[in-house]
């Protein structure tokens, strides 16, 4: 319903949603949604807690959680997490706070527990947070990444492991791409471990997944 990106995104068999976003410069807690199965243009949800851009997402198949992500004064950032309920409209409810403030977040997740990585923008972190999907309450920490990040990484997951793939870093500064490929085992914590290397470097990629491959 509004041109935007780095948008909070969470999907169920049946319905992908997109929460808040970048349109242009400005920030907007604009919530829409899709019927996957059908095509068409999405259809306002609702709204989100707040104006953000980069946020990153995790689902299960009745609940959407978004993170972090930076308000309209940036490089302001938030610890904020909030979900939604896939199958309903209406707007996003508080769920409770990341470790620490992230101005960007990638996520991944199993069906019942949901992975972010943290960037405290306009520093660097290898963060690594947990939450419950189904529970509400604050996340908790879960290892480090391999690398120290700003979390302009892409993510995907099965149902046991998590992986999280480029983005840069300020080695050497100010910023470089990585080609690095990193993963967990979701359900246990831990650092992260070498998966390998993307065929390039870069940020801001995207990643999709059907549960085996990537």
């Amino acid at each position: 319903v509004l041109a935007r990106g780095t948008a909070g995104s969470a999907s169920s068999s049946t319905r992908g949603v997109m929460m808040a976003g970048l349109s242009g410069p400005t920030r907007r807690n604009t919530m829409d949604y899709i019927t996957i199965a059908t095509t068409g243009n999405a259809i306002d949800f609702g709204d989100y807690v707040e104006d953000l851009g980069y946020l990153g997402g995790v689902s299960n198949q009745t609940r959407g959680v978004s993170s972090g992500g930076n308000g309209p004064s940036s490089p302001s950032r938030t610890n904020q997490i909030a979900y939604v309920t896939i199958a309903t409209t209406g707007n996003a409810t508080d769920f409770g706070d990341l470790t620490n403030e992230a101005g960007s977040t990638t996520g991944c997740g199993s069906p019942t527990r949901g992975l972010f990585s943290l960037a405290t923008a306009p520093s660097f972190s290898n963060i690594i947070d947990y939450i419950t999907i189904a529970s509400t309450g604050n996340a908790a920490d879960f290892g480090d990444m391999t690398r120290t990040n700003a979390s302009a990484a892409a993510s995907c997951s099965s149902q046991t492991r998590g992986l999280f793939a480029g983005g840069y870093n300020n080695t050497p500064a100010p910023s470089t791409d990585v080609n690095n490929i990193d993963y967990v085992t979701i359900a246990s914590t831990g650092n992260a471990a070498d998966f390998g290397d993307l065929t390039v470097k870069g940020m801001y990629f995207f990643a999709t997944s059907n549960g085996t491959r990537g």
